[in-house]
């Protein structure tokens, strides 16, 4: 047969499925890669109520739903599994993001594990990856947002219906017969006394890796980054604070505008009257008492869960946030080196000491 009726009779057959009501995937030839829009609810969409404890207004839900989350989401289908990505916005002002997948109509929700595949500064967002039971399963999203000072909680779905084939400025993740490269987590603490505090604050964006596969447990960490922490952990929005009343933290520096916050609310001071020592190593005396002083300045209650540590080795103007941090249960001797509380904080050691705090809280 020549090549050209060969053409000829693939085009007829083509076309005989079409009028016949065959359906030839639109993403046959991409993976079944394919961006589309996104649905958002504030209330469940199974029993019509708010799971917050806010606004019984729907419309006025909605509206709050449509700012945290991109018109289109990533869903990427292979060997039987489906991986959605959803861009979460008003990135810097959320954290401790929670998402859960409904396991069938109207039946319960399993949290589901993401990586954060992507954050963006220039329009603030963050694109984050996870398994899902079906492309079109409701979602739930529990966060706390910084600005409402609260945890809020709603849904969302993918409109597969307005699917659109490839990827479009999504990162597409899986490859052609190829499984998940499944995440090993750090290397470097798989035997430390933080590991799960470790992966708890990684997990709720409030410490990120020195690299890939390290975390650095042991290394000190510094005034400016213990701020910055807390920073995210508050949620706080820092687009308006400086810190031009400290000499030596320059306005470019990631830690600037945190000190500028953190100093404004009262939560830190400087080592002088002009200069604030950012890259200088906290110690755990002074973690004790810029921790109790974030407590104080978001109106945490603690509960009595601890000891209060021997003074003997606290600086005088320390001790009182250090009983206090002590008999909450926040500071401990393994993350204050033994009550050396003059020596310098780990990262692992704010690690637990936030986590410590939340547990508490």
């Amino acid at each position: 047969m020549k090549k050209r009726s060969l053409k000829k009779l693939v085009s007829m057959c083509l076309a005989v499925a079409v009028c016949l009501g065959m359906q030839v995937s639109a993403f046959a030839s991409n993976e079944n890669v394919y961006t589309a829009d996104t649905l958002t609810y504030y209330l469940n969409p199974d029993t019509g109520k708010t799971e917050d404890g806010g606004t019984s207004n729907a419309e006025i839900g909605e509206g709050m739903c449509r700012s945290a989350v991109y018109e289109k989401a990533l869903v990427e289908e292979q060997d039987g599994k489906t991986w959605i990505t959803v861009r979460m916005l008003l990135y810097s002002h959320i954290s401790n993001i929670r998402i859960y997948t409904q396991n069938a109509p109207k039946g319960d929700y399993t949290e589901a594990k993401y990586s954060v595949l992507a954050e963006n500064s220039t329009n603030d967002s963050g694109d984050m990856r996870f398994e899902a039971p079906s492309a079109d399963c409701y979602i739930k999203v529990k966060m706390y947002v910084g600005p409402m000072g609260r945890d809020v909680c709603f849904f969302w779905k993918v409109d597969t219906s307005t699917a659109q084939s490839g990827n479009g400025d999504f990162i597409k993740s899986i490859k052609a017969n190829t499984n998940e490269t499944k995440k090993e987590g750090f290397t470097d603490i798989s035997d430390h006394w933080a590991k799960a505090d470790i992966e708890g604050v990684v997990e709720k964006k409030f410490f990120s890796g020195t690299s890939d596969t390290t975390f650095s447990p042991d290394t000190a960490m510094t005034r400016g980054m213990f701020v910055t922490v807390l920073g995210k952990l508050n949620g706080a929005d820092v687009s308006g604070y400086n810190s031009s009343k400290f000499q030596d933290v320059a306005p470019g520096k990631y830690y600037a505008k945190y000190i500028g916050w953190a100093s404004d609310k009262g939560i830190v001071s400087g080592t002088g009257e002009t200069a604030f020592s950012p890259d200088v190593p906290v110690t755990c005396e002074q973690a004790a008492v810029i921790m109790m002083k974030y407590v104080e300045a978001n109106g945490i209650t603690l509960k009595a869960s601890g000891t209060a540590p021997n003074m003997d080795t606290v600086s005088s103007w320390a001790r009182e946030a250090v009983e206090k941090a002590g008999t909450a249960g926040i500071i401990t001797s393994q993350n204050s080196n033994g009550y050396q509380f003059k020596s310098a904080a780990t990262r692992a050691d704010v690690a637990s000491i936030i986590m410590n705090m939340l547990n508490n809280a």
